[in-house]
């Protein structure tokens, strides 16, 4: 029992690794670690059945996240043309724009798609293609397309639906083998270390190398990477997940009467939980320094109130905070913070964000049941910005809007559903560690996913690969202790 086995490496070998292939974001990297996390989940079942992933009345809770990959995958199946024009009448009027009536030979509607080219670029009026001055259509000439789809990117959502389900299966496998408190106490501590040397490297690329990503290659000028993270906002949230939950597991080790005998322990994770505080605010994510303060004092609090060693935190968090407070006044942050008001004072000070945000709103307008597919948002909201705005947005820096832009109603009422069972677990889960006296880390780790789950707001960490698969496998391990601390195949 307790037992590492092929499944657990090949999950924590896609878990740590991704996030150094510069966050995930090429396809090679993602792809490679949906291939590991497949792979682990396959062994798993191979090896265990159904119970290798935990797949049995315990996780009829996560029915919505399934309902949500299947919805998905709905959005890239070819439907008659007078459904998608019921379930979503945009959609189907743009598919009907490019693809024309139905009913159309293929040499017509070749032939008219030729002509529209040509009419939109004159000067290719003499080009001649074949003998005619047209271009040649052999006799298999294909026809218009009988059926629509509800995504108008069927070949992005299905991109999307395979990470998906790659995530899910790393939720479940992470669900069912940190079951077993030896096996979980592993996970915890590779994922500790491997937020340390993010940390770590972090601050050292950002001292000795700023414009360079791993001191491999230069970034564009108008990023400012750290560490594996081109984004700051993006390794910011790597920092949101880590330092609640380390500091949460060295305040436990320090205080708690039942950690009395954890030295190393405790102030390897209250270091960790330091630096990683300090990479936050040398990457300069103003909503990180915000949400990894306000997780830090809620732990702070909580653990004076409960702990035996009162003036020890007390004076530790004293001399935390200032050194804290220099690292933010003097350091990448507070110039940040100054842009931040210089842009956004006065009466007609541009807010970009806000702007996107209206143009989604009026987009989600056009798709408010069905979606416009998930992947297609880049591809979609140009027409909905102001006149003359020149911002290129492949993301709405909203991942609860965007959700609602890519799947409707449907996928909003689907995420609604999941995000209330998980949160329900997880308050049963630090309800029943505080009885335990096991309490600060759960508190830690739920703090870390409320806080990039509040980033998200403003931000798109979770369409970040490598954050997201942190994300889902933290999130699966802070709810694993329900299935019973020594259960586990």
């Amino acid at each position: 029992m307790g037992r590492l086995g092929a499944e657990d490496v090949l999950l924590l070998a896609a878990v740590v690794g991704l996030p150094w292939f510069f966050g995930g974001v090429g396809l090679d990297a993602f792809r490679s670690a949906a291939a590991l996390v497949a792979l682990a989940a396959g062994w798993a079942l191979v090896r265990h059945g159904a119970s290798g992933l935990g797949l049995g009345r315990r996780t009829l809770w996560l029915l919505p996240a399934f309902l949500l990959g299947a919805w998905a995958s709905a959005q890239t199946f070819p439907l008659p043309r007078s459904w998608v024009a019921t379930l979503s009448p945009r959609a189907a009027s743009i598919q009907l724009s490019a693809f024309g009536p139905e009913g159309q030979g293929g040499a017509a509607w070749l032939r008219q798609i030729e002509n529209d080219a040509r009419a939109r670029v004159p000067e290719a009026g003499a080009v001649a293609a074949g003998r005619t001055g047209a271009l040649d259509l052999g006799p298999e000439a294909p026809a218009p397309p009988k059926r629509f789809t509800l995504s108008l990117q069927p070949e992005a959502t299905q991109e999307r639906v395979c990470w998906y389900a790659a995530l899910l299966l790393a939720f479940l496998l992470a669900h069912r083998r940190t079951a077993n408190e030896r096996r979980a106490a592993v996970y915890r501590v590779t994922l500790f270390v491997s937020f340390g040397m993010l940390a770590c490297i972090g601050i050292l690329t950002h001292v000795t190398a700023p414009g360079r990503l791993l001191w491999l290659r230069a970034a564009s000028p108008e990023t400012r990477p750290i560490g594996p993270y081109v984004n700051p906002s993006h390794f910011g949230g790597a920092m949101e997940l880590a330092v609640p939950w380390l500091l949460g597991y060295g305040l436990w080790a320090l205080a708690s009467r039942s950690a009395t005998q954890r030295p190393d322990a405790r102030f390897l994770a209250l270091a960790g939980a330091g630096v990683g505080a300090a990479a936050a605010l040398l990457a300069a994510s103003k909503m990180a320094a915000v949400t990894i303060g306000v997780a830090s004092v809620v732990l702070i609090a909580v653990a004076i109130r409960r702990g035996r060693r009162r003036w020890v935190l007390l004076g530790g968090t004293a001399a935390a905070a200032l050194l804290m407070g220099a690292i933010g006044l003097y350091g990448p942050l507070s110039g940040r913070l100054a842009d931040f008001e210089a842009v956004h004072q006065g009466a007609f000070s541009p807010n970009v964000r806000a702007l996107a945000w209206s143009a989604g709103l009026r987009m989600a307008r056009d798709y408010t049941l069905t979606g416009s597919g998930f992947g297609a948002f880049s591809e979609i909201i140009p027409a909905y910005l102001p006149r003359g705005d020149s911002e290129s947005w492949l993301q709405l820096h909203n991942d609860y809007l965007e959700v609602y832009l890519a799947g409707g109603l449907v996928a909003v009422a689907l995420v609604v559903w999941l995000a209330v069972a998980f949160v329900a677990r997880a308050v049963r889960v630090v309800r029943s560690e505080f009885a335990c006296d096991r309490g600060l880390p759960a508190l830690g780790l739920a703090l870390g996913l409320l806080a990039l789950a509040a980033h998200e707001a403003v931000d798109f960490n979770l369409q970040v690969p490598a954050n997201a698969l942190l994300f889902v496998v933290i999130a699966a391990m802070g709810v694993s202790p329900l299935a019973g601390p020594s259960e586990g195949p």
